[in-house]
């Protein structure tokens, strides 16, 4: 039979008898290897987690960047709409606050709450930044470019789902401020102004508090949307249940990766901000001195600050979005072996 030779027998392991080999040894037909993706197939640590929203904002920059910016584009145009009709509204108030220089100090501490309030509120489109991001981060693992048009395209029976879950979030945040907001109102009312400024800066803590546990809960809901093809109810509930296991290291790498991107695009928009200012003065001190020109000046660099403040706020979400896909995808892999789908989704491509 020809034992010593293996290439033209074999053992029927049923019988444990030698018998001859139907057919030669198999070959198998080379495939080139799959392309190392843009993302790691394999759970990450933790600074890589960060280093990687960088490297997909810098791999799909039209998609990330070109989306955040059309959003927070509408996103501005309707608060500068909405506070235009508000002074509008209330010119002869804001004129007695201006005559009144405690009323004035008061007045510029609740704005400053309300900048820093409505930039968290800010936060709710970061869930539809990140469905947006979703399909390229997952192509991404195959070093496969995304448009902005494609992942549109790819959204489709979804798109009214992921804006109903943005939508929802943002009303969740905004109603959780409304309510923690009311009694310092009510103080206000009662001609307390001491009692209302305590208990408006205690409820701004609290809902700081209520808004990073919350939306780091509901982090992943875009991204369960988008890749997953769930409901909003569905989203929630995928989000809540990946969000349950490593949920200090989540919080750590999307705070620590929010914080510093927010201090680097500081860094780069305070100098211009301070030079657009400088010239504006300056103009203003060298123009003629009616009010026709002053306020044209002013119109001009407001616009100019408006277009700056608009362009830092995407380019801010436009990698927290990115941060939280690549949180999502990571907290899959770890809780539910996905890296073993993409290795094996890459070699049927390949």
């Amino acid at each position: 039979m020809g034992r010593s030779n293996a290439w033209t027998s074999e053992v029927d392991w049923q019988t444990g008898q030698w018998q001859r080999r139907d057919q030669g040894p198999t070959h198998h037909e080379w495939h080139p290897p799959s392309p190392r993706g843009i993302l790691a197939k394999r759970p990450l640590t933790f600074f890589e987690v960060l280093d990687s929203g960088f490297r997909l904002l810098r791999f799909i920059p039209g998609l990330t960047i070109g989306a955040a910016l059309i959003v927070f584009t509408l996103w501005t145009l309707i608060l500068t709409a909405l506070g235009t009709f508000v002074v509008l509204q209330f010119l002869p108030f804001l004129n007695d606050i201006v005559s009144n220089d405690d009323a004035m100090s008061g007045f510029f501490l609740l704005a400053q709450m309300g900048s820093f309030a409505i930039s968290l509120l800010s936060l709710g489109v970061a869930h539809f930044l990140a469905g947006l991001a979703a399909s390229g981060a997952e192509a991404s693992f195959g070093a496969r470019k995304t448009t902005l048009t494609q992942s549109w395209r790819s959204l489709h029976g979804r798109r009214w789902t992921l804006i109903l879950a943005a939508l929802l979030l943002g009303a969740v945040n905004l109603g959780l401020l409304l309510l923690l907001s009311l009694p310092s109102v009510l103080f206000a009312l009662a001609d307390n102004p001491v009692v209302a400024i305590v208990t408006a800066l205690v409820a701004l803590g609290l809902w700081v508090c209520a808004l990073i546990w919350l939306n780091l809960r509901f982090a992943f809901t875009g991204s369960a949307i988008a890749v997953e093809g769930l409901g909003v109810r569905a989203g929630l509930r995928r989000s809540w249940t990946l969000t349950g296991r490593g949920f200090w290291r989540t919080l750590s790498q999307l705070g620590l990766g929010y914080f510093l991107s927010n201090q680097l695009v500081q860094l780069i928009i305070t100098p211009l901000v301070s030079v657009l200012t400088v010239i504006a003065t300056l103009a203003i001190g060298t123009a003629a001195a009616s009010s026709t020109s002053i306020t044209v000046i002013t119109v001009v660099a407001g616009a100019a600050l408006l277009i700056l403040t608009t362009v830092s706020s995407a380019i801010l979400f436009a990698y927290f979005s990115c941060l939280v896909c690549v949180c999502y995808f990571d907290q899959r892999m770890r809780s539910e072996g996905f890296d073993l789908v993409l290795i094996r989704r890459e070699e049927g491509s390949a």
